[in-house]
C-alpha cells in the first residue's frame, strides 16, 4: 500500500491488511506487524533457533548467516524464511484481493511443507522424511 500510494495511487484503506493497526509498508508486514512476529515466533519453536528479531528486511533475509550450526541448518533456515515471506504475502493477498480468511496455523502448514519440498529438492543427497521436517530433527 506504501508503495502504491508513493505512487500517487489513491487507496481508500492503506492500513495493514494483517493487523489493521498502521499503514502498511513492507517493513511493517514483515518486520513489526503483530501477526507477522507471531509467524517469526512460531518458526523460531518450529527451528529451534532463538526468537526471530529484525529492523529490516534485510536483516530478515539474512538471518540464517548468525544462527550458527551446520551448513545445512544455515541452507535450512534461509529457505524457511524466504517461504515464510511469500506465505505472508501470499495469505495478505488473499485477503486483499478474494477476502479469503488469514489464519496463522495455515500459513505456518504451508511454510512446513513448501519448506519441505524446497529442501528436499535442493539437497537431494539429504532427503529428509516427512516427520523429521515437521519435528525439525533433521540437523
Amino acid at each position: 500500500m506504501d508503495a502504491l500510494r508513493k505512487r500517487n495511487m489513491t487507496m481508500e484503506d492503506s492500513s495493514c491488511v494483517l493487523c489493521g493497526e498502521v499503514d502498511e509498508t513492507v517493513e511493517h508486514m514483515f518486520i513489526s506487524c503483530g501477526f507477522t512476529s507471531t509467524i517469526w515466533a512460531l518458526i523460531s519453536m518450529w527451528c529451534k533457533i532463538p526468537s526471530i528479531f529484525a529492523f529490516t528486511i534485510k536483516d530478515l533475509l539474512d538471518l540464517h548467516d548468525h544462527v550458527g550450526g551446520p551448513e545445512w541448518k544455515r541452507a535450512a533456515i534461509q529457505g524457511i524464511i524466504r517461504i515464510g515471506c511469500w506465505c505472508i504475502w501470499r495469505a495478505r493477498n488473499d485477503y486483499k484481493f478474494n477476502n479469503k480468511e488469514i489464519k496463522v496455523e495455515g500459513i505456518m502448514r504451508d511454510i512446513k511443507a513448501l519448506g519441505f519440498f524446497w529442501f528436499n529438492t535442493r539437497y537431494k543427497r539429504n532427503v529428509v522424511r516427512w516427520e523429521d521436517w515437521r519435528s525439525f530433527v533433521i540437523l
